[in-house]
């Protein structure tokens, strides 16, 4: 972004927190409760991004039921969300989850074919559903093309679910910065 001149200004505020959750606390308050104080909050905020949803899916219990609610929720909570950051004319990117599937669950324990369904449908959401102002689809971005489900073993950190230093450098090489150029002036196009 500094070598870029259209970001070169922008500066990056990262509120994430690990193990976090946009549905339920864990090592923090839920991602729904913090977006007053994480984001609106903050003086100077023209961008908005979410990545958010992965330990959402992948704690919850894995029978069908609970994953369905689980898919549910994070879409009327991304809702929430999005309209939200609308409210302050701020336009709002998501990113799509990332893959978390091991070969087998005694590797990871997010690994499960009903998670990985709710995974899927929870990223054609946000791919298709026309809420958010841009998408970057870090699915594609770190899946491996022979296991879409996993990790490429190259950005692998060894726990199949996150990415090692390669991994968020490519991240970082892939993310499209002409996507600041377009929203410059707020949001568009949304009532």
């Amino acid at each position: 972004m500094q070598k870029n001149p259209a970001t070169s200004s922008i500066a990056v505020i990262n509120q994430a927190a690990g193990g976090n959750r946009v549905l339920y606390d864990g090592l923090g308050p839920n991602a729904l409760s913090r977006i007053d104080r994480d984001v609106l909050s903050q003086s100077g905020v023209r961008y908005v991004m979410i990545f958010e949803g992965v330990n959402d899916v992948g704690t919850a219990t894995n029978d069908s039921y609970t994953q369905s609610m689980t898919y549910q929720r994070l879409i009327t909570a991304y809702d929430q969300i999005v309209s939200r950051v609308h409210t302050f004319n701020i336009p709002i990117f998501a990113a799509t989850l990332t893959p978390f599937c091991a070969p087998d669950s005694t590797i990871q324990s997010y690994s499960d074919p009903t998670r990985e369904q709710t995974r899927q449908k929870v990223n054609s959401w946000i791919r298709y559903s026309g809420r958010f102002d841009a998408v970057v689809d870090l699915d594609k971005v770190l899946a491996d093309p022979e296991v879409p489900s996993q990790l490429r073993s190259e950005y692998n950190s060894g726990d199949f679910l996150h990415p090692n230093v390669a991994g968020y450098q490519r991240i970082a090489n892939e993310f499209p910065l002409d996507v600041f150029e377009e929203f410059a002036g707020g949001v568009g196009g949304f009532s």
